[in-house]
């Protein structure tokens, strides 16, 4: 269950993830930088070692959120593995082309359905993969402004509803800026309820909200713990931007599954 969006810009972008987890999950806990592989990865974590949104030095970004368009392919849902250790294996990517050959190796046996979302702004390009516990697949989409929507009761109702209040919110003047984007995420547009973009369920709620400010020279992380309408506590970390000479590599083979 979240909320996920991305707002592009030349030399870089935003992007705003609501986490929202039944009311017995911890809120989890603030981002950190973890070196992995040799390069900085900041990402918030799930109390078990793993995390749902996480940006490296790079600023190549990635987010996970739950597929529930799909059933289960035989899977005993007591028995699975936590689609929170994906994020931190493909962290600290340098380009799509090492995570398409990373995510081929992935063992995804026992993996409840997923969708990942990864963000590239050297080569301008977002990839989603699904995964729907029988097969993977990827979609590559435009450098433009997208917005991703998950709910254990419904997606396509989230979508529906939480899609429309996005698209009325681009006519406000301030549209695409950082107040913006934490103000639509902090929102109850239609009430507060289990589809407003801050989740407000009697079993459920939005735990926290994560922000990523990419820029050509910086990233800035924030986060916030606690409900998006009510908690002002924010926490950042800033690291300088890096590059990689193999960043814009897109061939056909690349974006291939």
């Amino acid at each position: 269950m979240c909320t996920l969006s991305l707002i592009t810009r030349d030399g870089g972008y935003l992007l705003a993830m609501n986490r929202d987890e039944k009311n017995e999950r911890s809120a989890g806990e603030p981002p950190e930088t973890h070196l992995l592989r040799g390069i900085s990865v900041i990402y918030p974590s799930d109390g078990a070692a793993g995390t749902w949104v996480s940006v490296n030095s790079y600023g190549n970004a990635f987010a996970l959120l739950n597929s529930n368009a799909v059933l289960p392919n035989s899977l005993d849902c007591t028995k699975t593995r936590s689609r929170g250790q994906i994020i931190p294996t493909l962290g600290p990517s340098s380009s799509l082309a090492e995570v398409q050959k990373t995510v081929r190796e992935l063992d995804l046996e026992k993996t409840l359905p997923f969708r990942l979302v990864g963000v590239f702004p050297s080569g301008k390009t977002i990839g989603e993969w699904r995964w729907d516990s029988a097969q993977f697949g990827f979609q590559a989409h435009g450098w433009d402004l997208r917005h991703w929507f998950s709910s254990s009761l419904s997606d396509t109702e989230a979508e529906n509803r939480r899609g429309a209040v996005c698209r009325d919110a681009q006519h406000e003047s301030d549209a695409g800026s950082i107040g913006w984007l934490r103000r639509l995420h902090a929102s109850h547009a239609g009430g507060p309820g289990p589809f407003s973009l801050c989740v407000h369920r009697q079993e459920a709620a939005t735990l926290s909200y994560s922000e990523v400010a990419c820029t050509a020279e910086e990233i800035h992380v924030t986060h916030l713990r606690g409900c998006p309408c009510t908690s002002v506590e924010l926490n950042t970390i800033k690291i300088q931007r890096m590059y990689c000479a193999n960043a814009h590599a897109s061939t056909a083979s690349n974006l291939a599954v």
